[in-house]
């Protein structure tokens, strides 16, 4: 590979070796005899910000394009814009993610090293144009992933989410190396270039027979990457092992991943629909199936985080949907429906880590455990904490898509994008279950605005009243979601322009 064009993977080699710094130099810490063995979750929390900053500025001033071993792995702007996205996502959360880490009393600085290296899989997972290279760094991700699930000892919830993500993983990784193997098999080559000008030119003079074993394949690897994004009915894992794992871990698994799975399932749909036309009516089901399935399951659910996960199953079956539609404008729609998608999970997961670390400091005083946080455990909230029930209500109204909401938006733009494919009958169904949705949502509203106390409830509340007076990182950056989750609906032109160049830079063909 010519050496300039190493200068594009520049980003990945110092992250590499700033991670092998950072174990090296922590391990050596901990056993130093002067220092005495230090608690030093915070040091390797700021080295971590750290780097993570420089690797953002080196993105950002990247300018060359490169492309390694014959198209294993590729470096352009829509790669190096997801890196930016992945990076600023994790740098907004990162004060949450501490902040989980000391509530839940994790005191393992191993946990940021994984962090770091699971950011490095994504990087690559971006950069992959080849099904080889994808599994190899989509391996590297789920290994991090299946120590971050169980990283909490001493809790068998966590060790089971862990042992249920690994086996899972497994289970689905298999069903990947089989499709690849059938696609190989059939034509020769499973880079995503080669496939596409394949399937465009051969496969209408081919056999029955030869056309089904590489349906089949294609079958296998799609399901695999709606298996990552968690979308039903390949969800079966994500609300054991999201409610198991420790918060700051399902913090993670509900924002990050869903960044580079979704880049490469866009790359994966452009390649391989020009030879299945029936491939784009499957992939719109499952979206549409999702969104039921999402739905109706966060109707029953007692336990907030539960309810967050089952609604980001259906919020994932708009962007599958949209995917699904293989168009520009679909696909611009999933792109923008993601940042959104974002910005309101970042929005959530810091309410959660919020309460759960008031609530731990309310729980100090009666000697007891952080508990489960219940719908029911809202009742009468505004009445003790009317910022943050208001700022709550704002945010559940967005996810709901209530105007004049940014969620709103992000859903109307698939809707829309939809009804052009001459689909307005099914539009029509994702409209009245959207509306349907809405439910869930109005009920901790309602729970925590209107719901009286019974005398006799034994429910606990939240009296913690949020009092700080001094501007907090973690509120400074709440507040900034907020401010775009209000104002995104009337200026979204830039958000889509920039939705658009990263989708004109995916698509090649």
């Amino acid at each position: 590979m010519d050496a300039v064009l190493i200068t594009s993977f520049y980003p990945e080699i110092f992250l590499s070796f700033s991670i092998l710094i950072q174990l090296l130099f922590n391990i050596n810490l901990i056993h130093s005899l002067k220092l005495n063995a230090p608690l030093i979750v915070l040091e390797a929390a700021s080295q971590s910000v750290f780097i993570l900053v420089c690797v953002f500025f080196l993105l950002l001033k990247l300018n060359i394009e490169g492309v390694f071993s014959s198209f294993l792995f590729i470096n352009d702007e829509s790669t190096r814009w997801s890196k930016i996205l992945i990076v600023i996502s994790l740098i907004l959360i990162f004060e949450v993610l501490v902040q989980s880490f000391n509530v839940q009393k994790l005191n393992f600085i191993e946990y940021f090293s994984l962090l770091l290296l699971s950011v490095l899989s994504m990087f690559l997972l971006i950069s992959s144009y080849d099904l080889i290279s994808f599994y190899l760094t989509m391996e590297m991700q789920a290994l991090c992933f299946y120590v971050m699930a169980s990283f909490k000892k001493n809790s068998s919830f966590s060790t089971e989410a862990g042992l249920k993500y690994f086996i899972s993983g497994s289970f689905i990784s298999a069903f990947f190396l089989l499709g690849c193997s059938l696609i190989y098999g059939c034509l020769g080559t499973l880079n995503l270039h080669d496939l596409h000008l394949i399937l465009f030119a051969l496969l209408s003079g081919m056999s029955g027979t030869f056309n089904s074993c590489v349906f089949i394949g294609i079958f296998f690897v799609t399901s695999t990457l709606l298996f990552k994004l968690a979308c039903a009915p390949f969800h079966f894992w994500a609300p054991d092992v999201y409610e198991g794992s420790p918060l700051v871990s399902t913090i993670i698994f509900s924002i990050l991943p869903k960044i580079p799975v979704l880049i490469f399932f866009i790359k994966w749909v452009c390649c391989v629909e020009a030879g299945f036309e029936m491939f784009k009516s499957f992939l719109f089901f499952v979206g549409l199936f999702s969104i039921i399935l999402g739905t109706f399951f966060s109707l029953n659910q007692l336990r907030l985080k539960r309810l967050m996960i089952y609604s980001s199953v259906a919020q994932v079956g708009f962007i599958v949907c949209s995917i699904s539609l293989n168009t520009l404008g679909g696909f611009n729609s999933a792109m923008f429906f993601l940042f959104i998608y974002i910005i309101s999970s970042i929005l959530i997961w810091s309410f959660m880590s919020i309460l759960y670390s008031n609530q731990h400091k309310y729980n100090l005083f009666k000697e007891s455990f952080v508990s489960t946080i219940y719908i029911t455990t809202f009742t009468k909230f505004f009445t003790y904490n009317k910022l943050w029930a208001v700022s709550l209500l704002v945010v559940f109204f967005s996810i709901a898509g209530i105007p004049p909401l940014t969620g709103f938006l992000a859903k109307i733009l698939i809707l829309v994008e939809i009804v052009r494919s001459d689909k307005l009958s099914i539009s029509i169904l994702i409209l009245v279950f959207s509306a349907v949705g809405v439910y869930y949502y109005l009920r901790v509203i309602k729970v925590s605005f209107f719901e009286p106390v019974l005398k006799d409830s034994s429910v606990s509340t939240f009296f913690v009243i949020f009092n700080d007076l001094y501007l907090n990182k973690m509120y400074s950056v709440i507040s900034m979601c907020l401010f775009l989750i209000l104002t995104i609906f009337f200026i979204p032109t830039e958000f889509c322009l920039f939705s658009q160049y990263i989708i004109l830079s995916i698509v090649p063909f």
